[in-house]
């Protein structure tokens, strides 16, 4: 198996992060959704792997794997060069489609990231999550080929899927940005079939405040976390929310992209359910007194430690 140097976004039994990956004689990436046991995967390194693969036993249930993967050997790890850039305004932030083909478009759904430290894209088409590569030069940006996962959708998010795809197939652009708006023009053309927009800390800010965030992934296992959420008063700088048993409580600040918590307290009801109890132990150790990264994608909200994806939220529906 080879593993390549960037995960991507994907969706399984909810959205998650996928491993790319070309077992045997492959030529393709595909998004590989389950763990592998004994791996300890790096970004920015591209790997090959001996992996035992065995079929799982008894009745399973329909969103569990019908194999489990195990690392025997690391037969190589390779650092993947970085790929010079002179224009890094728009590199590593989150750019969300305002207008494509001239027409605006208001509803989110499509964004992605260029991430300078692996050279990928990652984001939404508008229905699927989708993944590729590129390179930057000035104010050329060349796409490659990608990946994407393939659910169905409503035919207006489809139908904007297909526009965008068929768009990013052009592969070469020339870009002009202007303050946090990204212009996407045909390669040596004054042509604009593209324009996205950067959404500033404020913007990021004002559409966390106040809602209710449901836990659904901590520590790359997705499931129902019962009661768990988080919650911010952005006026304030206060958290509060529930860790699957007791109600916590205290204060943040942020830098840029970090949450910082701090003074953190909770009630202290005992926690007589073992998985209960063991998910209020993890998910309060990632947020005392500790500082993460975060990131706001479509209707999620996702906390990360050193680039490791640790929680992720949904919006809370009653």
């Amino acid at each position: 198996m080879q593993v390549k140097e960037s995960k991507v976004p994907c969706t399984g039994v909810a959205p998650m992060e996928c491993l790319q990956v070309k077992i045997g004689n492959e030529k393709e990436w595909t998004y590989f959704y389950d763990p592998i046991e004994g791996f300890d995967f790096e970004a920015g390194y591209r790997y090959k792997l001996k992996v035992e693969k065995a079929k799982r036993e008894g009745n399973l249930p329909a969103d569990v794997s019908a194999y489990t993967y195990k690392l025997k050997k690391v037969v190589s790890k390779k650092k993947v060069k970085s790929v010079a850039t002179k224009n890094v305004d728009i590199l590593n932030k989150k750019m969300v489609l305002s207008e494509i083909n001239g027409k605006k478009v208001d509803n989110g759904s499509v964004y992605f990231t260029l991430d300078s430290n692996t050279n990928s894209i990652n984001g939404k088409s508008g229905c699927n999550r989708f993944g590729t590569t590129f390179q930057l030069n000035g104010n050329k940006l060349e796409v490659g080929r990608g990946a994407a996962t393939l659910m169905a959708c409503d035919n207006e998010s489809m139908r904007l899927e297909q526009e965008f795809l068929d768009i990013m197939s052009l592969k070469k652009f020339d870009i002009e940005t202007s303050g946090s708006v990204v212009k996407f023009k045909k390669e040596n053309s004054k042509e604009v079939v593209m324009e996205f927009n950067i959404p500033t800390e404020n913007d990021i800010w004002s559409f966390i405040d106040g809602k209710k965030w449901k836990l659904f992934m901590l520590n790359n296992v997705s499931q129902d976390y019962g009661k768990a959420f988080i919650q911010f008063d952005v006026k304030n700088k206060k958290v509060n929310g529930n860790s699957s048993c007791n109600n916590f409580f205290g204060t943040y600040t942020t830098i840029e992209n970090t949450i910082t918590f701090k003074a953190l307290g909770s009630t202290r009801m005992a926690c007589l359910d073992e998985e209960t109890a063991e998910t209020e132990s993890k998910m309060l150790k990632h947020l005392s007194e500790a500082t993460v990264n975060f990131d706001v994608a479509e209707q999620t909200l996702n906390f990360y430690i050193d680039d490791r994806l640790i929680m992720m939220f949904g919006l809370y529906t009653e």
